[in-house]
C-alpha cells in the first residue's frame, strides 16, 4: 500500500497495515477505500477515524459528507483544506463516491500538495475506471483495496477470525455451513454470527447443530435446517435422507425452503464433481471450493464418489419438476419432496 502504488492486500493483512501506518503517522492527503469486502471496509474506516480524530475533537475536526444530494468536488476539497480553530487536524469522510460531482482537477491539486494534517477519505466500493474521477481516486493517493475472500479455506479462515472476535469458537462443520450460506460476504457472515452468539451464547455455538437450529430470521435458514438430509443425500443413504425429511416436515419446516436447501447442495455436488472430472482440482480441494460442508473434506469427497457426473447432471431438471409440482398443488408437498429425494438417490441402498 503506497501513494500512487498498487492496492493493498485484502482482509486482515490490510487491516494490520492500516494500524501499522497509523502508528507511524498516516500520510496526509487522499485515501481511497475500495473493494467488495464491505466488512473490512467498515473496519478500516473505523480504524482511520479513531486513529486520526480524537474523540474529544470529533465535533471540530471531522466532517462527514454523504446521504441525500450531491456535493461538488471543489467544496469537498475546500472542507479538507480548512483549518479547525480547536483542532490541528482536519478529516473529511465521503461515505459514498456517488455523492461527488464535477471534474477532478481540485482533487488532483489537493492530492499533490495537501496541508500537513489534512485527510480526505473517500469510500468507493466499486470503481468505474471509465470515469475520470474514479481514475484519479485510484491513482492520486493511498489506496486500500479489500476483496472478498475466495470460497473454501480462505473464506472459512475469515469466518473463524470473525467468530473469535465475538467469543465464539466455530467447529469445522459449522464454519463450512456458514461459508456455504454467506459465500464471501463477510458482512453478512458477521451478522449471522452475531445471531448465533445472541441465540446460543458461546457454549454450543461452534457446533453444526447449533447453526442449523438458528431462528427462522437467519438468512439461509432453509439451507441450514436441511443439513442432515443433505448429508444423507450426498452419502446416497435413502433411509436416512427420507427419515430426516419426514422429521423436518413434521416439525413444521416450510417445504419450499427445504427444496431450496437440497437444491443448493445439488449445485455444490455438481460443481465439485465437475472440478474433479476435469482434473482442475484434487477431490478434497474441489469439495471445499464448491461449498460442500457438514463433514471433513475427505469424507465429503468419498461420498461424492457414489455418484457419476451424468447422475448429478440430472438433478436440476428433477428439482425443477419438484418445484413446479409443489406450486401446482396437485400433490402434497411432502409427497413431492420425498419423490424428488428418492429419485436423486436413485440406486442407493438402504443402510
Amino acid at each position: 500500500m503506497a501513494r500512487g502504488g498498487p492496492s493493498a492486500p485484502r482482509g486482515r493483512v490490510t487491516l494490520r497495515r492500516v494500524h501499522e501506518l497509523l502508528r507511524q503517522g498516516w500520510p496526509p492527503g487522499l485515501t481511497l477505500l475500495t473493494g467488495d469486502d464491505e466488512y473490512h471496509l467498515d473496519l478500516a474506516q473505523r480504524a482511520l477515524l479513531d486513529g486520526l480524530v480524537p474523540e474529544a475533537a470529533r465535533g471540530y475536526a471531522l466532517t462527514v459528507i454523504g446521504g441525500e444530494g450531491r456535493t461538488g468536488i471543489p467544496d469537498v476539497v475546500a472542507a479538507a483544506r480548512s483549518a479547525g480553530m480547536f483542532a490541528p487536524q482536519r478529516v473529511v469522510l465521503v461515505r459514498d463516491v456517488a455523492t461527488l460531482e464535477g471534474e477532478p482537477a481540485a482533487l488532483e491539486g489537493f492530492a499533490a500538495d495537501p496541508p500537513r494534517h489534512s485527510y480526505l477519505i473517500v469510500r468507493a466500493p466499486q470503481l468505474d475506471r471509465r470515469r475520470k474521477l474514479h481514475q484519479a481516486l485510484e491513482t492520486l493517493g493511498t489506496t486500500l483495496a479489500f476483496g472478498r475472500p475466495r470460497p473454501g479455506p480462505e473464506a472459512e479462515s475469515e469466518l473463524v477470525e470473525i467468530a473469535k472476535l465475538k467469543g465464539l469458537a466455530l467447529g469445522a462443520a459449522a464454519t463450512r455451513a456458514l461459508a456455504a450460506v454467506c459465500g464471501g460476504d463477510l458482512r453478512r457472515a458477521e451478522q449471522e454470527l452475531e445471531k448465533i452468539r445472541l441465540w446460543h451464547g458461546a457454549g454450543d455455538a461452534g457446533k453444526a447443530q447449533a447453526v442449523a437450529a438458528l431462528p427462522p430470521t437467519v438468512a439461509g435458514a432453509g439451507l441450514l435446517s436441511g443439513w442432515e438430509m443433505a448429508d444423507a443425500v450426498l452419502a446416497r443413504d435413502r433411509a436416512a435422507a427420507l427419515a430426516a425429511l419426514r422429521r423436518l416436515v413434521e416439525s413444521g419446516e416450510e417445504p419450499l425452503r427445504l427444496l431450496g436447501g437440497i437444491s443448493h447442495r445439488a449445485r455444490s455436488m455438481l460443481r465439485a464433481k465437475a472440478l474433479i472430472e476435469q482434473e482442475r482440482e484434487p477431490p478434497q480441494r474441489a469439495v471445499a471450493s464448491a461449498g460442500l460442508w457438514g463433514k471433513a473434506a475427505s469424507l465429503l469427497a468419498r461420498d461424492l464418489e457414489r455418484y457419476t457426473l451424468d447422475e448429478l447432471l440430472g438433478f436440476p431438471s428433477r428439482l425443477l419438476a419438484a418445484d413446479r409440482a409443489m406450486k401446482s398443488r396437485l400433490l402434497g408437498d411432502d409427497v413431492v419432496l420425498e419423490a424428488a429425494v428418492d429419485g436423486m438417490i436413485g440406486g442407493g441402498t438402504d443402510r
